[in-house]
């Protein structure tokens, strides 16, 4: 169950572990383990509550032990801050309802011992620091709350962007400069010449050619294609296709200049 669970109790504390981690966010175990390194040694000064506990754990495949933290809520929330795409946020979804599923757990087993009543001292105590834990869980719960809207909001926010990703890494095949164009509202004509504007590509004849830097990189290639005149004579033209990668470039070097394609705006 420890290695299966999300979010176990240990000891009246919600906790999950670096394993769990790395399993659920898609990550080598040893690159988890040295982020939360990071984390230990850079918040050492600033910290005075042990987020991270480092202990050890069994391979069930080839029996050997290896390194692993245990964390608490706070611990993932520093190391999970690092993790970024539209699929870690989901996750980090799914563990802070796992994390506030067991806090209430543990709220609702936890057996308070009752104050002696005769000593007014005592019970005056008690009830104050029952109060202090109902606001402390109350404070824990609202953060909890609002780190889930964030990241439902940074999700949405992500959707158009995923989606444009999407449409290019599915289509295998090559596209015409125009396509990409209407990608942008933009006319082939005018795609064209920022392109040329931007020092990525230049006109060699009737064709669009990359400069020298991208010319190698697998962005473009001419496609033969052949054209009958009216007098009947028929001549080869070659037209410039770009490659899904190509596709990608153009993508990150524009949002870069701030040209968003019209599925993101």
């Amino acid at each position: 169950m420890y290695m299966n669970e999300l979010v176990i109790n240990n000891n009246g504390k919600a906790i999950t572990n670096s394993v769990l981690v790395a399993k659920k966010f898609g990550k080598e175990h040893r690159h988890v383990l040295d982020s939360i390194r990071t984390i230990i040694k850079g918040s050492a000064d600033f910290s005075a509550d042990p987020m991270f506990e480092e202990t050890t754990y069994t391979n069930e495949q080839n029996g050997q032990v290896y390194p692993m933290f245990i964390m608490n809520r706070d611990g993932f929330t520093l190391l999970a801050m690092g993790f970024n795409g539209k699929q870690a946020l989901k996750f980090k979804l799914d563990y802070i309802g796992a994390f506030n599923k067991m806090e209430e757990i543990i709220k609702r087993t936890t057996m308070t011992a009752l104050p002696d009543f005769s000593n007014q001292a005592e019970a005056a105590r008690a009830w104050a620091e029952q109060y202090e834990q109902k606001m402390i869980a109350t404070k824990r719960a609202d953060a909890a709350e609002q780190q889930v809207i964030t990241l439902t909001k940074e999700i949405e926010a992500m959707e158009p962007k995923v989606s444009y990703y999407d449409t290019i890494l599915n289509n295998k095949s090559t596209v015409l400069t125009t396509q990409i164009a209407l990608d942008y509202g933009m006319s082939a004509k005018a795609f064209n010449q920022m392109l040329f504007e931007m020092r990525i590509q230049h006109k060699v004849g009737d064709q669009w050619i990359l400069y020298a830097p991208h010319i190698s990189q697998g962005y473009m290639h001419s496609k033969p294609v052949e054209i009958t005149h009216n007098n009947g004579m028929k001549s080869i033209k070659y037209n410039s296709e770009w490659t899904q990668k190509g596709r990608l470039f153009l993508y990150d070097v524009l949002k870069k200049a701030n040209v968003i394609p019209l599925i993101e705006q």
